[in-house]
């Protein structure tokens, strides 16, 4: 399966890698692991959605936010390998979300970017996860994903 191509199939663009701090990397390969830092949902170079999941964010809003944040690992990952095609697997992907209140739909929220991943590389995106509620985040984000995939 050619996921480089399926990515135009479902009419996505991927952002530009956003720069990390010199302390760290985006990603880090160990093995035939491939480790990402933690991306924000950031669109056209601003962040989206600040604030938390249960009192400023709705869950639409979340999952919407996913979306973005997955782009943005997508793109390191494209741009560490040189291409998609080089995942065997999708590994694990963890989310933090910045909530507040009574929320409950983590599991939700994070369905948007499970559903994508799967989308995109069929069989070999189906993955472990971890979701977490948090009190904050960079930047006043209301979410961060990370992933972890098998580079062949």
């Amino acid at each position: 399966m050619d996921f480089e191509k399926r990515l135009k199939e479902l009419f996505i663009d991927l952002p530009e890698v956003r720069p990390t701090s010199q302390a760290l990397s985006s990603a880090v390969q160990s093995g035939k692991l491939l480790y990402l830092t933690g991306q924000l949902p950031y669109s056209e170079g601003k962040l989206s959605f600040k604030g938390k999941l249960g009192l400023e964010i709705l869950s639409d809003q979340g999952m919407l936010a996913a979306r973005y944040a997955l782009f943005h690992c997508l793109s390191v990952i494209q741009d560490t390998l040189g291409s998609l095609n080089k995942v065997k697997q999708v590994v694990q992907l963890s989310g933090w979300m910045a909530t507040g209140g009574d929320f409950k739909d983590h599991d939700r929220v994070l369905d948007a970017a499970s559903q994508l991943l799967t989308e995109i590389f069929g069989p070999m995106g189906k993955h472990t996860r971890i979701a977490i509620g948090v009190n904050t985040l960079p930047h006043g984000a209301c979410l961060e994903l990370a992933l972890v995939v098998e580079v062949r």
